[in-house]
């Protein structure tokens, strides 16, 4: 807990300093680098990218099914559009192996696009999503 404390009392130092400079073991340097290193103005945020989309629920509700499809389209490369649970286990989806039986709705012993993107939008915190789980579940009374 000390070294931690300690830790944190260099970084807030660090970070609070406008310039500082500190010597280099010049074994580890190539021909022509600098023995200092300087450090000015601190921590600071990047500028925003003018050329990103907005940040708002559909660009990210996009940017989320774009990423899901990719996995998906990975995990099935083989399997002609099926995600058996070996083609899971092999594309390190831990989660999809986890919930196979529960993500198969029909049994078929195969999952379909479709099947996870339900599961998964059934777990989303973006509205859209839900509300497109929502159309996809039967309820059978």
């Amino acid at each position: 807990m000390k070294n931690l404390s300690i830790l944190a009392t260099a970084i807030i130092v660090l970070g609070s300093m406008s310039a500082m400079a500190m010597p280099l073991d010049t074994g580890t340097l190539h021909p022509g680098q600098s023995m200092i290193v300087k450090i000015a103005d601190g921590f600071f945020m990047p500028p925003a990218d003018p050329n990103a989309p907005p940040l708002n629920e559909e660009t990210v509700q996009a940017a989320v099914d774009q990423k899901l499809q990719r996995k998906f389209d990975d995990a099935v490369r083989t399997t002609n559009n099926h995600l058996t649970v070996q083609g899971a286990k092999d594309a390190g989806w831990g989660v999809i192996v986890d919930h196979y039986a529960e993500i198969d709705r029909d049994s078929d012993g195969y999952l379909t696009f479709d099947e996870v993107q339900t599961f998964f939008d059934a777990r989303s915190p973006l509205p859209a999503a839900r509300a497109r789980a929502a159309a996809e579940v039967q309820v059978v009374e």
